[in-house]
This record gives C-alpha cells, structure tokens and sequence, in this order.
C-alpha cells in the first residue's frame, strides 16, 4: 500500500487544504459563528462579522475606487468571499475521498482545487491591490505560488501519464 501513495503530490494537496481550511474555514466561518454565539467575549470579536468588517471595509476604504465598489456591497461580498475561501479546502476533501493521493489516480478534484485556490486569490488581489492594501503583497506572492503548484500538478500528471480532462 505504501507504494501506491503519491508522495510527489502530496505536499501540494497538503498546502492547498490546510492554506484555505484555515483562510476560509477556521479564519471565517468559524469566527463568525463564534462571534455571533459569544459576543461579548473579546477574543471571538475580531473575527466576527463585525470585525471582519472593520477590517476589510477600512482596507478598501483607504482607496476612493475600492470605497465607492465595495464597500457599500460588503455584507453582500462577504458570503461570496467566504464561500469562495472554503471551496479549494472542500476540492481537497473531494480529492482525497475520489483517492487522488494514490500514484496512477488522475488528479481532477486536485487540478480543480489549484484552479479555485488561483480564482479566489485573484478576487481578493483584486481588491487588495485596488485598495493599496497591504494583503497585497502576500496576495501576490500567493497568486505565483498557486501557478507554481499548478505547474507542478500538471507536470506529475503528464510525468505519470495521466491525461487530467476536467469535463468528466
């Protein structure tokens, strides 16, 4: 059995479930609902709702384009970007239960999770870079990594012969 394990893929899978398990799960949705059942307790607020707010909202408030788009839409934009957040850790999830840490399993579920993680580190680069926020210079080095890991996806995929078609 221990032969069958991809050990050249694993990290990558590791780096894109445990990056947004705890960017969208642990960070929002967890926060959140942990603000909004003790709000009284201070270390539950700055992830809440409200604390997010505060943070993201001020970020975009320091620029007039970033104000004027999303401000006024942020309790709007905040369900998108958490959904958005928790997808590539679900992809993982997924990827892990079709068995895609085996070697000679093509690698879809992962592809896609690579893709979705480069999707939403666009819309938050996006905003960050339009609002002059400091999230900006991580966002991009994050965006490099995830074509990095794409690469890398696709690489050990054509290496072990595995043609990944994403329309099955």
């Amino acid at each position: 059995m221990i032969k069958r394990i991809n050990f050249e893929i694993i990290p990558a899978q590791i780096f894109l479930f445990a990056f947004w398990l705890k960017n969208g799960f642990i960070d929002k949705v967890f926060g959140v609902a942990l603000g909004a059942l003790y709000p009284n307790n201070a270390a539950y607020r700055g992830d809440s709702w409200v604390g997010w707010e505060s943070y993201i909202t001020g970020n975009w408030n320091k620029s007039e384009v970033a104000h004027t788009l999303f401000s006024p839409v942020y309790n709007y934009l905040f369900p998108v970007i958490i959904i958005l957040q928790c997808l590539p850790a679900i992809l993982m999830i997924v990827a892990f239960l079709k068995g895609e840490f085996l070697t000679g399993v093509n690698m879809v579920f992962t592809k896609r999770a690579a893709i979705a993680s480069l999707f939403v580190t666009s819309v938050l680069l996006f905003s960050q870079t339009i609002s002059g926020a400091p999230d900006g210079q991580y966002l991009w080095q994050l965006l490099g990594l995830g074509m990095i890991v794409m690469m890398y996806i696709h690489y050990q995929a054509t290496k072990n012969n595995q043609l990944i078609n994403l329309h099955h």
